[in-house]
């Protein structure tokens, strides 16, 4: 090799080797970007899935809750009490799983550390509560033996969709009997409840019917008989709903009663109170809540008149609010002026006693009192002949003590200038 190339050698070797490296730094980063693409992968089916977990196990709840009340009416709560408990382990947890949802979905960034625990113990809650709930809906179907028993429950399916029907001519009856004290707004929660109790009765008697004919062909029948038995459990929910509604009613009408008669003595006491005021203005601000509180009463008291005791026990309670709020501030006004009046006496008295002693020592020092005293004095005998003139005994009261005041600045100044 020429000696001017001795260098090609080397340059040929650091090249193999820059490109050996860059090979492998490239190769080294296409892993890495793999490895992730993986763990977001990994971490967003982890979050999809805690989703779907968290919606399903939402579902089944619902559909737990629904199903213990229907297993409650149909077994007894003593039957029962494995499956609410179960439920309400279930309930917890799924409450914990949308505590953690919703610091996933909070502002507030979260680490990928984070967010892969939190999901994670998301489809744990969730698929337990699911799983829990699962099982005990899968006892009570077998409990039911639904499939042994049918004919024993089609008979006794029969014979309680009779006394429901009794019971809806009865609800009936009631809301008639309801509608000539009550207005239709007190009646409103349980005014349509007499349909939708007769929709469902008709419903359960077609699942009833339904099942017969699938029992005379040998056909599956649990499907029909659940769904005769949830339409019959909320045709009864409904129909208890009328009478627990006419209690309320009631107890909400005596209620109203009790406040319109204590409404009649409180008024009776505020226009003693208006007759007996001595100042006008107070006396018309009585005057007219008085009224006002006497026009409602008299309204909520009128013949025939159909009631809703919530509303007007609201109405009520307002006027009367406003009443006490004007009679208790007339109370202290007069309470003002009773006490003013009964002080008034002792300031006057004092107040002269006090202008006696001064006027006498000012006549002993003619000479040496000066006119600071002389003027406070005679401002002290003013102030006293406009308390005794004042017919207002709070701004007598005021009046007396002024005059007081006066009359000791007087005095010593009096002695001051004596000295």
């Amino acid at each position: 090799m020429n000696g001017d190339l001795w260098w090609v050698p080397s340059v040929i070797v650091i090249g193999l080797v820059v490109a050996g490296v860059w090979a492998l730094v490239g190769a080294s980063r296409r892993r890495t970007r793999a490895r992730l693409w993986q763990v977001r992968a990994v971490a967003t089916e982890l979050e999809r899935n805690a989703s779907s977990s968290l919606v399903r196990a939402d579902d089944v709840v619902q559909d737990a809750t629904d199903e213990l009340s229907f297993a409650i009416a149909q077994f007894g709560e003593s039957a029962t009490r494995e499956f609410a408990t179960a439920l309400a382990t279930s309930r917890r947890q799924l409450s914990d799983a949308f505590a953690l949802q919703q610091k996933l979905d909070d502002a507030v960034p979260d680490s990928a550390l984070e967010r892969n625990r939190w999901n994670h113990q998301i489809v744990q809650l969730a698929d337990e509560a699911t799983g829990r709930l699962t099982n005990q809906a899968r006892d009570f179907t077998a409990k039911r033996g639904v499939e042994r028993n049918a004919p024993q429950q089609i008979d006794e399916l029969r014979r309680r969709q009779g006394r429901v029907s009794d019971r809806v001519a009865g609800g009936a009856s009631t809301l008639t009997r309801l509608g000539l004290s009550y207005s239709a707004a007190a009646l409103a929660p349980i005014s349509g409840n007499v349909d939708r109790a007769r929709t469902a009765l008709d419903a359960a008697r077609a699942s009833a019917d339904a099942a017969a004919a699938r029992l005379a062909a040998t056909e599956p029948v649990g499907e029909q008989l659940q769904a005769a038995e949830h339409a019959l459990f909320q045709a009864t929910q409904l129909l208890d709903a009328i009478e627990t509604g006419e209690d309320q009613l009631h107890r909400g009408f005596a209620n109203l009663q009790k406040a319109l008669d204590a409404a009649g003595t409180e008024l009776a006491e505020a226009r003693a109170l208006r007759d007996g005021h001595e100042e006008s203005d107070t006396s018309a601000s009585l005057n007219q809540v008085i009224a006002d509180a006497a026009s409602v009463q008299a309204s909520l008291r009128e013949p025939g008149r159909p009631s809703d005791p919530a509303a007007d026990l609201v109405t009520l309670e307002a006027a009367m609010n406003g009443l006490d709020s004007i009679r208790s501030e007339a109370r202290n006004r007069q309470l003002r002026l009773d006490n003013a009046r009964t002080a008034l006496a002792g300031a006057l008295l004092t107040a002269r006693s006090q202008i006696t002693v001064t006027r006498d020592f000012v006549a002993a020092h003619r000479g040496r009192v000066q006119a600071a005293a002389r003027t406070r004095l005679a401002e002290a005998e003013r102030q006293l002949a406009l308390a005794v003139a004042e017919s207002d005994p709070v701004t007598a009261l005021d009046t007396a003590r002024r005059a007081m005041t006066l009359a000791t600045d007087a005095d010593a100044l009096a002695r001051y200038d004596t000295h």
